[in-house]
């Protein structure tokens, strides 16, 4: 137990709006009403408050590290999924590599409290035909911590089949979250604080990377912070779909850096679900 965690205030929101309403001044059948909304799981949301709603699926991912008075490391992002009745805990393998999968994990905030994961999946060549950034992809199952624990569930979004953003769809903008190391109020070792802050990005779609596992998106506000920490932060997508605009799990950040963001794209993450269904850690 972490005495005195302080969550901060969420940065200054881009205005997701602004990109809504530029793309219907340039549609002649559907009417400028229907922007001010965005359906989730079947439920209009309004535009103006559905960032806000969408950051707590953006996690902070720390390592144990065994240390007194020093007993978590920052080391950067992740994204709560909830797939097929398990919960999963979803970043790049990248971030973790130098450490024992059983000593990541996140702070729970309200708690003030650190949870570690049950087992860990990653995509192996030898298993998987997939190539390029996709390999990057990593699990934790958080599954028997939310069983134990209601109010964590409420930090993995619900992804049902229809909720993976496919390469046909018509992205009107990405909402992408993250927690940049300099953001953060890290003083453990003196104040036995730590101040989590996650960033709300609004973004547009750029062209397609040559690999074909990525995606790519321009921040709509100049990128003037240094993004190191937003690798394994969730990317969400508003589709404009049957004349109604609906949002849908894009993918989980890579890397980031000059105005943009690329991210692994969402039908590697499902498959990376499904693979832990298949092949247990």
């Amino acid at each position: 137990m972490m005495s005195g965690l302080v969550v901060g205030e969420n940065l200054p929101m881009n205005d997701l709006s602004l990109l809504l309403n530029r793309r219907a001044e340039i549609e002649t059948v559907i009417g400028r009403t229907v922007w001010t909304s965005v359906k989730v799981h079947g439920l209009f949301v309004p535009a103006s408050g559905l960032q806000s709603r969408l950051n707590k699926f953006g996690q902070n991912l720390v390592v144990f590290t065994h240390v007194d008075g020093y007993e978590v490391q920052l080391i950067g992002s992740a994204t709560g999924l909830h797939y097929c009745g398990a919960n999963f805990l979803v970043c790049t393998a990248h971030q973790v590599k130098d450490f024992s999968a059983q000593d990541v994990g996140i702070i729970v905030p309200e708690e003030s409290c650190y949870v570690s994961s049950a087992g860990f999946t990653r995509f192996r060549t030898a298993d998987t035909l997939l190539q390029g950034d996709a390999e990057d992809l990593c699990a934790f199952d958080f599954t028997p911590q939310t069983t134990a624990n209601q109010e964590l569930v409420e930090r993995f979004f619900r992804l049902r089949p229809s909720d993976f953003l496919r390469d046909d769809e018509d992205v009107v903008a990405y909402l992408a979250y993250g927690y940049p190391f300099v953001d953060q109020k890290y003083d453990i070792v003196d104040e036995n604080h730590l101040g989590l802050v996650i960033r709300s990005m609004t973004c547009e779609p750029q062209n397609q990377p040559a690999d074909p596992a990525l995606a790519l998106c321009r921040l709509l506000s100049p990128m003037d912070f240094d993004p190191n920490g937003l690798s394994g932060g969730p990317v969400f997508a508003t589709v404009l779909q049957d004349h109604e605009i609906v949002l849908k799990f894009a993918g989980v950040i890579n890397r980031s850096g000059k105005g943009l963001i690329h991210f692994i794209k969402a039908p590697a993450v499902q498959k990376l679900l499904n693979f832990c269904f298949d092949q247990p850690a």
